[in-house]
């Protein structure tokens, strides 16, 4: 009998969770977040199309014209760095520290104020001179990585923004 009420409670308190389970990242972008028109990057750029394809997979689509997007997205700052972070002992490179930060600003007539926001990721590289091959496809490995998490970082932030714009 336990048992039975027990699935019975169950049930009912996984049929009244309002938000269905999505994978992180897999729910799509808030209806007023569906057009896009981006600014300030070369959507050619590598960054350019980690962006592009990010928004496309959460829905977004990307117009052409600012006056056909509800939401403008503007790139203010995109900065890729790459600093030595550790030596061996005869002041050999052993290490180095990626670094991507992106500075952007969503604005829009639905969204009032124009609101900026930025993301900031973080790798690190260990490096063997001897493989120099290896530690290049390595590095824009590592690169690209840190673009689709940026990304990944920005579109939780347009997500965010909706909901307080609807207020």
């Amino acid at each position: 009998m336990k048992k039975i009420a027990f699935l019975l409670v169950l049930v009912v308190w996984l049929a009244g969770c309002a938000e269905p389970f999505h994978l992180r990242g897999s729910s799509p972008l808030p209806q007023l977040m569906q057009n896009i028109y981006l600014q300030g990057v070369d959507l050619q750029s590598d960054f350019g199309l980690a962006l592009r394809d990010g928004l496309q997979s959460a829905g977004a689509s990307i117009k052409q014209q600012a006056q056909d997007a509800p939401v403008l997205l503007t790139i203010s700052e995109l900065r890729e760095n790459r600093i030595v972070s550790g030596y061996s002992s005869t002041r050999q490179v052993r290490e180095f520290n990626h670094t991507l930060d992106v500075t952007f600003r969503v604005s829009g007539k639905e969204l009032g104020e124009a609101q900026e926001r930025s993301v900031h990721v973080e790798r690190s590289q260990v490096y063997n001179g001897t493989y120099v091959l290896g530690a290049a496809e390595e590095e824009a490995t590592i690169k690209q990585e840190m673009r689709r998490e940026a990304v990944r970082l920005m579109i939780l932030r347009l997500r965010a923004i909706a909901p307080q714009a609807a207020k």
